[in-house]
């Protein structure tokens, strides 16, 4: 036991090293900028122009760009902080349902995160059996074994 909890020990301070590498976080300005001038110009050409996102020709050039970013899957207006319910009940569990419920109040969502609490709770059930049945199945051979 003492093995299993010196391995737990050394990986998460090995992600805490990872947790330090600062130029992960560091970008080009000159790059963003540039990726910018294209989304300016289609704001300059819808505003100019009074254009709906359903009038918006897409043969022209300054919309065309934008394309392949329209297909791009989008968040539902109602994630609590553009995380899926799902997400919330699967890694936090209760605490996660009672989040999406008090920041979303929508009962789709709260549904959704009770789906993945449930989910969550068989993975660790799952795991703790594992678990389990891996220690005395190693006990078991180390007993045989004498």
């Amino acid at each position: 036991m003492k093995k299993l909890g010196l391995l737990l020990v050394a990986v998460l301070m090995s992600a805490n090293v990872f947790a330090k590498n600062a130029s992960l976080f560091s970008y080009n300005h000159a790059k963003v900028e540039k990726a910018l001038v294209s989304a300016t110009a289609l704001d300059h050409f819808v505003s100019n122009n009074m254009l709906t996102a359903d009038q918006l020709n897409v043969d022209n050039p300054v919309v065309a760009n934008f394309k392949a970013s329209a297909n791009a899957p989008v968040m539902g207006p109602n994630s609590a902080l553009g995380i899926p319910g799902f997400v919330w009940g699967l890694i936090l569990g209760w605490v996660g349902i009672l989040i999406v419920y008090l920041v979303t109040e929508d009962q789709e969502e709260t549904k959704k995160a009770l789906y993945g609490c449930i989910v969550g709770t068989l993975l660790w059930v799952g795991c703790y059996f594992l678990l389990w049945g891996a220690i005395f199945t190693s006990s078991a051979a180390a007993a045989s074994s004498y």
